[in-house]
């Protein structure tokens, strides 16, 4: 019959590492097929207007914008500065680049409260952790908000478990091993007695 050995550190760590792994990658799959994009911003009225996302339009006015967040990159090719802009709205956020068609509209959004073009902005009384529940893209639908926080909430878990878990098999704690080695050093030799010494004697004479 063949034996199973037992389960070692090693091998308990690299599975949960690889479950982690597992499940983080079908998490980002999932989000990624419920994104919803942006084909275009139109300016209806002062203050007014209408974000045509894949799922239809949604209205956003002035006074729904609540936080502002601007990045600055390169582009890939040319190399020409690229801004980003990140717009929390209490309809979801808009994610706009300057290298959309829509960015001109964007950007009258973004100065209609912003007059100063700073790089964050927010509303009065209004934090960061105040528009964590507005952090999806707008034109979500309803029914697949809570689930999309579930997976958003899920990633930080594997995140930290995963973590835990390398930082424990790239340096485990072999304390149990110490603590043996440190034993076996301070375990007394038993005395050996006269008899034990002539037997000695005479098993080395025998030998010369």
């Amino acid at each position: 019959m063949r034996q199973h050995k037992p389960l070692s550190r090693e091998r308990i760590a690299g599975i949960i590492i690889y479950f982690c792994l597992a499940l983080m990658i079908l998490s980002i799959i999932l989000i990624k097929v419920m994104d919803v994009r942006v084909v275009n911003v139109e300016a209806v009225d002062r203050g007014l207007y209408t974000v045509i996302t894949q799922n239809g339009p949604v209205n956003v006015t002035s006074d729904d914008v609540l936080r502002i967040e601007r990045t600055y990159t390169k582009a890939a090719i040319s190399g020409s500065p690229v801004e980003l802009d990140k717009i929390y709205t209490k309809k979801g956020f808009i994610y706009a680049a300057s290298t959309d068609s829509f960015y001109e509209s964007t950007r009258q959004l973004i100065n209609s409260v912003d007059f100063y073009g700073l790089a964050t902005w927010e509303r009065d009384n209004v934090t960061w952790q105040s528009v964590q529940p507005y952090g999806y893209a707008i034109g979500t639908p309803a029914d697949h908000i809570s689930f999309l926080f579930f997976l958003l909430s899920l990633q930080y878990f594997l995140l930290s478990v995963g973590g835990l878990t390398l930082a424990v098999l790239i340096f485990p704690l072999r304390w149990k091993e110490i603590v043996e080695e440190d034993e076996e050093k301070i375990i007394p030799q038993p005395n050996k007695s006269n008899e034990d010494y002539l037997a000695e004697e005479q098993l080395s004479a025998v030998a010369k």
